[in-house]
């Protein structure tokens, strides 16, 4: 038996809308030609973009700092879920560096057991660092397609801003389910479509300024609150906030250009460190007269969830 758990704040309230009923059930082709030949989809690239914390740091750090938001979107989903059922068991699939493992334990609780997967060796790490002390909690490295009933039943289920990385985002929500106890939770956080549009418009041209390769990247668009629904193999409802970034200096901007961004679109055989000092230089010629001008430059974004109840 688990303890009592500490209060938690239920005044969460957001709107929820069902998904559109013919999306829910058609049958979905994956693996269209475009994700054959997307470096998003290029294991070396999801490495690279994972392989070290730096990046993913900076993604976060901008997110904390520069966010329109008026509250964080783990915030928002851990407190409506909380609305919803009290959770004993979560597994986290794709945890990254734990974002959503921080708000579990300020809203629900320490004695929920907590389980993280991912797949790349520094975010299990930086994960085993930041759980040491938490008796509720274990990491394992895996990865989202390997999911069986080895690792038990749950309360709740996450896959959060990382299904667009997955080649069979069907089979996978399908797995997750199955290993949601009856009355649980699954919850998958992700972005709307064409997110942060007006970067992606001077990447391209920064990389086409430089001649590289360049192949518009749909990637993060396959699992989007726009498109998500059609994955799920139940109904689904969704969550949807506006939000976007007000980046306050130049600076900041090409931080966050360099953390990934600069590398969508462009084969993974082009990623090298001259080729991003050059991406990133060409951006800031791109945006300088932008900053010069008005002091601040807004990227457009809206992100959300899906959530669904067993």
């Amino acid at each position: 038996m688990l303890g009592q758990r500490k209060p938690c704040d239920f005044s969460a309230q957001p709107t929820i809308h069902p998904t559109e009923a013919g999306q829910r059930y058609g049958v979905v082709h994956q693996r269209s030609h475009y994700m054959n030949n997307d470096p998003f989809f290029d294991h070396k690239f999801v490495h690279e973009s994972y392989q070290t914390q730096d990046d993913l740091a900076i993604r976060i750090l901008s997110h904390q700092r520069y966010s329109l938001q008026t509250e964080n979107i783990f915030d928002a989903m851990t407190r409506h879920a909380l609305t919803i059922t009290h959770p004993q068991r979560i597994l986290d699939i794709g945890a990254g560096t734990g974002a959503w493992y921080q708000r579990i334990r300020r809203y629900a609780g320490d004695h929920c057991f907590y389980l993280a997967i991912d797949q790349s060796r520094a975010m299990v790490k930086q994960l085993e660092d930041n759980l040491l002390h938490d008796t509720q909690a274990l990491v394992r490295r895996g990865s989202a397609e390997n999911l069986n009933d080895e690792l038990g039943s749950f309360d709740w289920i996450g896959l959060h801003f990382m299904l667009y990385h997955v080649a069979d985002i069907r089979d996978v929500l399908s797995r997750a389910l199955k290993l949601l106890r009856p009355s649980g939770l699954l919850l998958c956080a992700t972005n709307g479509s064409n997110s942060y549009e007006e970067m992606m418009a001077r990447h391209q041209q920064a990389a086409r300024t430089l001649g590289l390769p360049y192949q518009p990247s749909h990637g993060i668009d396959r699992f989007s609150l726009k498109s998500g629904s059609r994955f799920f193999p139940v109904p689904v409802h969704k969550v949807e906030v506006p939000a976007g970034l007000l980046f306050p200096s130049i600076d900041s901007y090409l931080s966050y250009y360099g953390s990934g961004f600069c590398w969508q679109g462009i084969p993974s055989d082009s990623h090298t460190p001259e080729i991003k000092e050059q991406l990133i230089k060409t951006m800031a010629e791109l945006v300088r007269p932008h900053f010069e001008e008005r002091g601040a430059l807004k990227l457009s974004n809206t992100s959300g969830y899906f959530w669904t109840q067993k």
